[in-house]
């Protein structure tokens, strides 16, 4: 996440001695340690919220649903999207028995 080597910490480390000297300086790590568990505590709970809410999972399964369905329409093209639900019409029938078409 940070690109931080061991000469950058090592300069925060001894800035930090000097600034705080060394007896305070134990009681600052502890407490920089417990001000990052919490935010990473925040963090997660937070994400975990979020995809809660947005029900992740529940688009997933909705969108495996689309694709069986895109599935099974390639697979049996009967039918073309909007075509009439009505049965088909039967063929007229000729008045004329002896009048055959060419």
């Amino acid at each position: 996440m940070f690109d931080i080597g061991f000469w950058e910490l090592a300069v925060l480390a001894v800035v930090a001695l000097l600034v705080v000297g060394p007896e305070r300086l134990p009681q600052l790590v502890r407490d920089g340690g417990r001000w990052v568990r919490a935010v990473r505590r925040f963090v997660t709970e937070t994400r975990y919220e979020i995809e809660r809410e947005l029900d992740v999972d529940a688009g997933r399964d909705f969108s495996r649903g689309l694709a069986e369905m895109d599935e099974l329409m390639r697979i049996a093209p009967d039918r073309e999207p909007g075509a009439a639900k009505s049965s088909p019409q039967p063929p007229a029938s000729n008045p004329d028995p002896k009048h055959t078409e060419p």
